[in-house]
């Protein structure tokens, strides 16, 4: 399954958390918007994305609405976190044992 990481300039260590998860089963990282693009607001998440992963700490507002609306329409799991990794970790383990969005 496919997942989108939104967010942040370095996500080198969330992608191989998505990949190597053992509750996650092997997400692969499909794409990742920085966010600081002219036009990201406007981009839609691509199909086959199964989890959207949003890095609250470089977004801004506009891409934030853009990404939860096309989530929510799409009923996909949207995980909201700061850059932690260990916060990443806590929250996918609940999202996954918990079957919460």
């Amino acid at each position: 399954m496919k997942a989108l990481i939104v967010g942040a300039d370095h996500v080198d260590p969330i992608r191989q958390e998505l990949e190597q998860n053992p509750h996650l089963r092997g997400f692969t990282v499909t794409e990742h918007w920085t966010g600081r693009k002219v036009g990201d607001e406007r981009r839609k998440i691509p199909s086959g994305t199964g989890l959207v992963v949003v890095i609250c700490d470089r977004i801004n507002h506009q891409l934030l609405r853009n990404v939860r609306d096309q989530a929510k329409r799409r009923e996909l799991p949207l995980l909201y976190a700061r850059h932690s990794l260990i916060e990443i970790r806590e929250k996918l383990a609940d999202l996954v044992l918990g079957g919460g969005h």
